[in-house]
């Protein structure tokens, strides 16, 4: 059973911890090497573009399944390929941030499942302004996931 004294005795040590984690991540350290580094990503502007575009789907895919729950049936296949595009985006933004040699592979595989993301958007896109979204968001993304 979970009493009040628990729930104050884990909050205490919580906030204890945290402050201890804190003490030690704020000591100061150099941060002048770090000044020379080139901290930019040569795929900065497709993972924003593909960060975007998860955030987008992310919400196009809860707007899906409420509708779905409402008996909407033709938001099937969009919840789908709004599904499809969230993990693909992802995983390039993973690859991208660790340069990997996969990343162009990746750009390239992205591009055509946001295609068929904004295909399927498109026909929502009259009625749903989250598709609508997801839609230009997937359009931005493809135009920078070719650019790479």
């Amino acid at each position: 059973m979970i009493t009040r004294k628990k729930i104050l005795q884990n909050t205490g040590l919580t906030l204890g911890t945290m402050a201890l984690a804190n003490s030690i991540f704020s000591e100061e350290h150099d941060h002048k090497s770090m000044s020379k580094m080139n901290t930019k990503s040569k795929y900065s502007k497709a993972m924003m573009a593909a960060l975007h575009c998860k955030l987008a789907t992310e919400v196009c895919i809860n707007h899906c399944i409420a509708e779905l729950a409402k008996g909407e049936k033709s938001m099937a296949a969009c919840l789908r390929t709004a599904s499809e595009t969230k993990a693909a985006c992802e995983a390039f933004i993973t690859l991208a941030a660790l340069e990997s040699s996969s990343t162009k592979k990746m750009a390239i595989l992205c591009v055509e499942i946001c295609k068929n993301c904004e295909a399927e958007c498109k026909k929502h896109s009259e009625h749903h302004n989250f598709c609508k979204e997801c839609l230009e968001s997937c359009k931005t993304c493809i135009k920078e996931m070719q650019a790479i």
